[in-house]
């Protein structure tokens, strides 16, 4: 069911890739069950929604996106505003607490949560770049800083070093490249909520979507001091994670490795590079803005009633379908 309404949905992304929501949907918790939940016509799925419910220790359940945190872009395949619409009228009767994460602010999935749910609990900034980089439509002083950087890393020629893996075999060596790199930076701080974490089974999943994925790295001297995870699906590539020395800041190692990666994709003819979520922290504004990144927001929503108050109300709905994935 999934694969064919993915195939026909010219609007779905990587996160809706079978093979990437197979791979999370493999390595859940036990606590977990993972859910595709459809809307039905004429005994035909119409639309459908990759789920996981949850369950604590009290018995009471939860649902969110599958493969969120890690994704960044929820939507349903074979989006039709009917169809969409009995998603979010029938969700919250699957479980106590339904969380739907991370809705670009104008797909038909956040149109409908707003009509029904009210206003998102949260929103968060979302970065795209068009590529290649228009460098010559940013402001003066964001080329002289890009100037500065390109300079510093030419001074020091042929040791610095860029590659982007090709292979799985290579895909997954350089996975704990970024790892060690990722605790390095990242080791006196907790993840933010609701961020990609390498607490997750990145590496379990990468097994299994590989050719969905590449890691960039830039070298210093044959050693790595940045490196960047990256999902692509026909002309876009998402950026999922970056992660770099932090001994190396004179370097500006993140901005250098950027650099090459957008170069890279342009010339293999990518036309967008999504920078993905925003926060506050760490300049992450400022650092995709210099890249002339357009701004939108990502939104999350929750279901105003528990799933247990309105069951009896929609026991035996006949235009929803729940199923395992497929």
């Amino acid at each position: 069911m999934w694969p064919s309404l993915a195939e026909k949905d010219t609007a779905a992304t990587v996160y809706q890739d079978p093979d990437w929501l197979l791979g999370w949907a493999r390595h859940l918790p036990a606590s977990c069950e993972p859910l595709i939940v459809a809307a039905m016509a004429d005994q035909r799925p119409v639309a459908a929604l990759a789920l996981v419910r949850e369950a604590d220790r009290t018995g009471r359940t939860r649902i969110t996106p599958l493969s969120w945190p890690a994704c960044e872009q929820v939507r349903p395949v074979g989006e039709s505003e009917e169809a969409v619409s009995v998603l979010v009228r029938r969700l919250p009767a699957l479980a106590d607490d339904v969380v739907v994460a991370d809705l670009a602010a104008d797909c038909l999935l956040a149109e409908q949560a707003y009509r029904r749910w009210g206003q998102p609990r949260a929103q968060t900034l979302y970065a795209t770049v068009a590529l290649p980089v228009d460098l010559a439509g940013l402001s003066r002083s964001t080329r002289r800083d890009h100037t500065r950087r390109r300079r510093a890393v030419e001074a020091l020629s042929d040791r610095v070093g860029y590659h982007r893996t090709r292979t799985a075999s290579e895909l997954l060596s350089a996975y704990e490249v970024l790892e060690r790199l990722f605790r390095l930076r990242n080791a006196p701080r907790a993840s933010a909520v609701g961020t990609a974490d390498l607490a997750l089974p990145w590496r379990q999943v990468l097994e299994h979507c590989a050719p969905l994925a590449f890691i960039a790295t830039l070298t210093l001297d044959a050693r790595p001091v940045a490196a960047q995870l990256c999902l692509r699906s026909e002309n876009r590539v998402h950026s999922v994670i970056t992660a770099m020395d932090p001994t190396q800041r004179d370097l500006a190692p993140g901005h250098a490795l950027l650099h090459r990666l957008c170069e890279d994709l342009t010339d293999e003819g990518y036309t967008t590079l999504d920078l993905g979520r925003t926060t506050a922290e760490d300049g992450q504004r400022s650092y995709k803005a210099a890249y002339g990144a357009v701004w939108t927001t990502t939104h999350t929503y929750a279901a105003p009633l528990s799933g247990r108050s309105l069951a009896r109300q929609l026991a035996g709905a006949a235009d929803l379908e729940t199923a395992g994935p497929r």
